[in-house]
């Protein structure tokens, strides 16, 4: 399983510190970083706020959970 986590820049406060917000999508498998930059880039675009950081992150089991 893939996730895309955004980081995004919502605004700052009185002593002018950054706010954050975080966005995770569910991606496919498939999904590159390539396609990341493509998703970013439109989302930076038509959004409001700015976009710091994102990650693809791979989640994987490793073993039995009861």
């Amino acid at each position: 399983m893939k996730r895309l986590v955004l980081r995004w820049i919502v605004g700052y406060d009185e002593l002018n510190n950054r706010i954050y917000r975080r966005q995770t999508i569910n991606v496919d498998d498939s999904f590159t970083q390539e396609n990341a930059q493509t998703v970013v880039d439109i989302l930076d675009k038509y959004s409001k706020y700015i976009c710091e950081s994102a990650q693809v992150v791979t989640t994987e089991e490793v073993g039995d959970i009861i």
